[in-house]
This record gives structure tokens, sequence and C-alpha cells, in this order.
């Protein structure tokens, strides 16, 4: 029987659509993915250790020096997970930040306290690390 060509068309849909699923199908289960860029709004808080693991504070790793940070807004700007919800992914309530040291300073300095801050980065949430792009003072403090 010689194939026709109604044959090979099919032949080939098929072989198309099981590349595809099987491409899909590495994608979902790779260990390798783009971490979710976030921006985290919130105010800097004195210091406590009693306060420091109240709902939605994060206490901030920048060098050796702890911050808690109380966070009032979270977004994703990419992926799926709503903001907020990836706090209760983060346990404990700690990141370590890196970045360039300039956009780090304004958060470790002596007089951050009671400001607010916008932060905004990929956020590695298994391994707890912020890696912060940009500090930006907020003229608005957050509620």
């Amino acid at each position: 029987m010689k194939p026709t060509r109604k044959h090979i068309v099919t032949l080939i849909v098929a072989v198309v659509s099981v590349l595809a699923a099987a491409v899909v199908l590495a994608q979902m289960l790779s260990p390798f993915y783009a971490p979710p860029v976030v921006r985290m709004t919130g105010i800097v808080q004195p210091y406590d250790e009693k306060k420091s693991n109240e709902l939605n504070t994060l206490t901030l790793t920048v060098g050796g020096t702890k911050i808690p940070f109380r966070v009032s807004r979270m977004d994703t700007m990419t992926g799926s997970d709503p903001g907020m919800m990836l706090l209760d992914r983060i346990f404990p309530p700690e990141l370590h930040l890196t970045g360039a040291p300039k956009n780090l300073a304004p958060l470790a300095s002596s007089d951050s306290a009671g400001k607010s801050f916008t932060l905004e980065g990929f956020l590695y949430i298994a391994d707890q690390n912020y890696a912060v792009a940009s500090v930006t003072a907020a003229t608005n403090p957050a509620q």
C-alpha cells in the first residue's frame, strides 16, 4: 500500500502534536524556572525580636543587618502567584537581600525606621533570597 497525501498529513499532524505536548510537559516539570519579579511595598519597623514574627512582617537581611519590614502590598510582575499569597510561602519570614550596595543603602541606614519603601526584583522563594534591582523611598507612607 502506497502512502497517500492524506496519510502523510495525518502522520505529520500526529508527530507535531506529540512533540508539542512533550515540550509543554518538559517545561512544566523542569527544575529550572525563572523566579517571579516582585514589587514589595512596606514600612521599615524599629527592630524588636517579638514583633519580627508578626503577620505580614518580613525580616530583611542586608549584609549582617536585620531589618523588620511590614509588607503592605506585594505584586508579581511575572508569573501567576497572587502577590500577598507569596508571603505565606516564605517561611520562616526572612529574606536575604542582594543587589547593588547603593540601592540597598537607604534600607540599612539608621534613619530608615518608619519610612515607606518599594523594592523590586527577583524573588527566589526556595532560597529565601531577593535580588533587588531597585529601591524607592515612597513619598506617602504605606498603610
